[in-house]
């Protein structure tokens, strides 16, 4: 029975969408970038991301700034902002859906399978519902590919530009990676498959300026603005980070290995087999086999660029799941059109997996301070005031809808560490603006004043941290998580108050 495409792309879509908004925000990285795009909105400064009110410049802004977008014309939904990956996730499935209709000669059906793989495999599921960079990065380094690949399989001057608008996007999604991943993918395939002729073409000058024209811009203006923006961005957060071994994270280099392996499950034996009898993936004609040599060169390069580095976070391997379901598409379809069930069979297994993963993630109160931020926010008054004791979770402010910023105290508050951390994050960018990061990072000695500041203030720690404000010794915990508490301190009466 066939299906019409739009039913397919309909029915991924609700699937992707349905589970969104069943978990509270997690912490660090989706309470982090939340953070920097609501700030954007509340203050309508929308050119520097900022965090906790200072300059934060380790991405770049599109991201914060279709999340911003989100969240304010949503009526200040903070989950409704997933809706970004979620978009991010299905405009790829469309891009390769439509690159495949075009030169398969069954592309219709292997199409409509490759859009059920994408919909029920974990990873690519995850990552469209997790509201940080990665899937927005992975959607304009996949579109990229298609629509160049396609370019230069059959000349469409549409898709090529919008091949090279794509890596702008990506290049200002997520830095360098949105042009040299598609790069390193489609120069050795057209090598491979079209020849040095076609492979030159990649080096078109127009497209290279219309990337050049998308990024810019933006990275002018902050090295004018902010000196030293440049190293810090592209040497510190790109080579350095690539290069060494001095940051967070540090996993063997078959790590990515494992994850596909685990995280493409139920799929994970059909791909196997598919990687020994390559055959049964393949209609015939030279464009398919073409894109199955594409699927090899994009799962390959960029596997093989993410597992050199010492440092491997688990959303970096996204953009390879397009180029696997680019490659089980077409077998999918030839074993449905032969009255095979395990097609059908893998959709709803992969489906359940999926929709149990996101339960799992919402019963690990570890990932989240929603307990604390619910206790606090029942008690919280007009008025009251937030600090944090030689600790920071991105999460309490933003739930609770604050103005930054919010004062952390720190035993030496200038001090960076080295490794990942948000203590490296918020000193590196007080860097940037001083003036901001003197509000923000408090040495203990302020504590006589801000003390004062409000009739009630509520102080957040990390219950594995030292203490530092002694004077929340003893106070009643309001509020818990696993891993943070939160008292309410009531300003003494020595307090001088302001003359009316």
């Amino acid at each position: 029975m066939r299906i019409h495409k739009h039913s397919i792309f309909l029915l991924s879509a609700a699937l992707l969408l349905a589970t969104l908004l069943l978990r509270p925000i997690n912490i660090p990285d989706e309470a982090r970038y939340l953070s920097v795009s609501v700030g954007m909105w509340n203050s309508g400064h929308w050119w520097v991301p900022t965090l906790d009110g200072m300059p934060y410049f380790h991405k770049p802004p599109l991201f914060y700034w279709l999340t911003g977008l989100v969240y304010g014309l949503s009526g200040g939904c903070i989950e409704a902002a997933r809706l970004v990956s979620w978009a991010a996730g299905l405009c790829a499935m469309g891009v390769l859906a439509a690159t495949m209709r075009r030169h398969l000669q069954h592309g219709e059906q292997a199409a409509n399978w490759a859009l059920l793989f994408l919909a029920s495999v974990p990873l690519w599921y995850l990552g469209s519902q997790y509201a940080n960079l990665d899937m927005l990065v992975a959607s304009c380094i996949s579109m990229a590919v298609c629509l160049l690949a396609s370019d230069l399989m059959a000349p469409h001057l549409r898709w090529r530009i919008a091949g090279y608008l794509m890596m702008g996007l990506g290049t200002m999604a997520k830095g360098l990676i949105g042009f040299v991943l598609p790069m390193l993918v489609l120069a050795p395939w057209a090598l491979w498959c079209l020849g040095w002729r076609s492979a030159l073409r990649l080096a078109w000058i127009p497209g290279w300026l219309l990337v050049l024209g998308v990024c810019a811009p933006w990275f002018t203006v902050m090295e004018s603005e902010f000196p030293g923006f440049a190293h810090y961005f592209f040497i510190l957060h790109h080579v350095q980070r690539f290069a060494s071994g001095g940051f967070n994270n540090v996993m063997p280099w078959p790590f990515y290995i494992a994850v596909l392996l685990v995280l493409n499950l139920p799929w994970t034996p059909t791909l196997l087999w598919l990687s020994a009898k390559p055959s049964q993936a393949r209609e015939t004609g030279d464009a398919a086999r073409h894109l199955q040599r594409l699927a090899l060169c994009w799962v390959g390069a960029i596997t093989l660029f993410f597992s050199l580095p010492a440092s491997k976070l688990l959303g970096y391997i996204l953009p390879v799941v397009p180029g696997l379901a680019l490659a089980i598409g077409p077998a999918l379809a030839r074993q449905a059109s032969q009255g095979s069930r395990w097609p059908r069979a893998l959709v709803v297994l992969g489906s359940v997996i999926c929709v149990a993963m996101i339960f799992g993630m919402n019963m690990d109160g570890g990932k989240s301070n929603h307990t604390l931020i619910k206790a606090v926010a029942q008690e919280w008054r007009p008025g009251d005031a937030l600090v944090f004791d030689n600790s920071f979770t991105f999460d309490v402010p933003l739930m609770l809808r604050l103005p930054p910023p919010t004062p952390v105290f720190l035993d030496h508050p200038m001090e960076p560490q080295k490794q990942d951390s948000w203590r490296r994050e918020l000193v590196e960018a007080a860097e940037f603006a001083p003036a901001q990061g003197a509000k923000a990072l408090r040495p203990v000695s302020d504590w006589a004043q801000v003390r004062c500041a409000a009739p009630r203030t509520w102080i957040v720690y990390d219950i594995q941290a030292p203490m530092l404000l002694t004077e929340r010794k003893g106070l009643p915990v309001i509020g818990r998580s696993d891993r943070f508490e939160a008292v309410l301190f009531q300003a003494p009466a020595d307090c001088k108050r302001p003359q009316p």
